[in-house]
């Protein structure tokens, strides 16, 4: 029972991963229109070098949400295991083990 909960788990989250993947294809399409379209306008406005840095911020970002959700993800782990350790220690009174107390 519990491999077929967890094969029904393992196919909803590589669905998911795989839904998410088509539409980060689909806005990285649709921003490189608009970068093209984007550059074509600004290359004849006066400044705009200043345009120029919107990649490395953006890379930084990107770096530093990389970074957290990484630590996230560990420290919910973490978290889960200590959880589990605590139920794994707790004893299950059954109907056997209240009868003799």
């Amino acid at each position: 029972m519990n491999e077929t909960y967890i094969d029904t788990i393992e196919k909803f989250q590589a669905q998911g991963l795989e839904a998410i993947k088509q539409v980060q294809a689909a806005q990285i399409n649709a921003v490189s229109s608009f970068r093209e379209m984007f550059s074509n306008v600004t290359s004849k406005m006066p400044n705009a070098q200043s345009f120029s840095q919107i990649p490395t911020v953006v890379s930084k970002i990107s770096e530093l949400n990389s970074t957290f959700a990484v630590k996230l993800i560990e420290q919910q782990n973490d978290y889960v295991n200590q959880l589990l350790n605590v139920l794994k220690s707790t004893p299950v009174e059954t109907t056997e083990t209240a009868s003799k107390n």
